[in-house]
């Protein structure tokens, strides 16, 4: 009897040892499973972040590319932060677009921006500029200000700005600052300059003197250190030689230099011009048709007297020394009227209403430029090939951690 007791008992305590494993092991499961369950809801919130961090990249490259500039879109980051629930969203100072979700504060993802903006400003000057005449400019825009409208730039420029009603019969001339045209600065705008970025010059105005500087307001930017070669040929000084081969290259001239420009054009909408041009009445480039070209002259004087509009850019570059230029305008029929104290220096000089809608580079450091006009510069920057205002990712450049 107590053998069958004590069989029955071991067989009552093998199976209980066994309920207990399996019970353990089926704890052991549940506690596997809801593990489980639980990493893989933090697995799709993880990436539910990580899309919002991806979409948060994509609005801060949007904002961008619709401001024109960074400065000009970080005012609207917040807008994308709040659609897509992140902590973050900025720029830093190697051009890195960085988002951030605010449930997974330990991890950004950010990718890198190339962005290729030219230099703001109708009219661009690195030699000294001085206007003689009646003026109505509708300019460019470098991105929006804080209160919604624009920052607006007529003229940039790094030496000395003079506005000229000294001259006999200027005296009820003046210099205005509209507001940009419609699809001007880039295809979409429309929009007008924020509150202080329209100058109104109606007395001579010199930018190196006190009483009268101050009539220049935020349209006009003074900057001793810009250069504009990078901005409009996306490429050094160094690679000039490269830059070229993009262009047809011809010989200026002194009597028929819009002839040879008219012709070069028909075979390339870049041409390059060598030595002194004098564009005369310009109407022969004025009758190209509205195709964006992009025009420079390098190292000679540029002049002409025609009331024509050319679609395009214009870029006079001039990097030889500057002394005495005087002789140089001999044989010039469009400087007959420029000054012979200004002969000395001057390197540019236009008597009509030669208009390139496409903007105006003076890239002459030691020259003048001078003009001698009524005109209406209505600034449209699709009239120039070069027009670098865009963004671009950088390949390779994505990182989340």
């Amino acid at each position: 009897m107590d053998r069958y007791h004590q069989q029955g008992m071991s067989t009552l305590l093998i199976t209980s040892m066994l309920l207990v494993v399996a019970l353990i092991f089926s704890l052991a499961s549940y506690k596997n499973l809801f593990y489980q369950i639980k990493r893989t809801q933090n697995e799709v919130l993880a990436r539910q972040a990580y899309w919002a961090e991806e979409g948060g990249l994509e609005c801060g490259f949007a904002a961008i590319q619709y401001a024109g500039s960074i400065s000009g879109a970080s005012a609207t980051f917040n807008d994308c932060e709040s659609l897509l629930n992140l902590s973050k969203l900025e720029v830093d100072s190697n051009n890195n677009i960085i988002s951030n979700d605010k449930i997974f504060v330990e991890k950004e993802i950010r990718k890198k921006i190339k962005l290729s903006s030219r230099l703001a400003g109708a009219i661009q000057a690195r030699s000294n500029l001085k206007l003689i005449g009646d003026y109505d400019i509708f300019p460019d825009v470098e991105g929006k200000h804080s209160n919604g409208d624009y920052k607006c730039v007529s003229i940039r420029y790094s030496n000395r700005f003079i506005f000229d009603k000294t001259e006999s019969g200027n005296v009820t001339t003046e210099l205005v600052v509209k507001d940009p045209i419609k699809n001007g600065p880039y295809s979409g705008f429309d929009g007008k300059c924020a509150a202080g970025y329209h100058s109104h010059l109606k007395e001579t105005t010199d930018s190196f003197d006190n009483n009268t500087k101050d009539n220049l307001k935020n349209d006009f930017v003074y900057d001793s250190q810009f250069d504009p070669f990078e901005s409009v040929f996306n490429n050094t000084r160094s690679e000039i030689d490269t830059i070229k081969k993009e262009f047809e290259e011809i010989d200026g001239s002194k009597t028929n230099c819009d002839e040879k420009i008219r012709d070069a054009f028909l075979i390339n909408n870049k041409v390059w011009v060598s030595g002194h041009c004098d564009l005369m009445n310009g109407t022969l480039v004025g009758g190209l048709n509205k195709t964006a070209r992009l025009l420079v002259i390098e190292n000679g004087i540029f002049a002409t007297y025609g009331a024509v509009e050319f679609y395009g850019m214009v870029y006079h570059l001039y990097t030889d020394s500057i002394i005495d230029m005087s002789s140089s305008w001999t044989g010039m029929h469009s400087g007959n009227t420029l000054s012979s104290a200004d002969k000395k220096k001057a390197v540019y000089f236009q008597s009509g209403a030669f208009i390139p809608v496409g903007g105006l580079v003076l890239d002459a450091p030691q020259g003048l430029s001078v003009f001698h006009s009524s005109m209406s510069f209505k600034f449209k920057g699709d009239a120039n090939p070069n027009d670098n205002s865009q963004i671009s990712w950088v390949e390779g450049s994505w990182h989340d951690f």
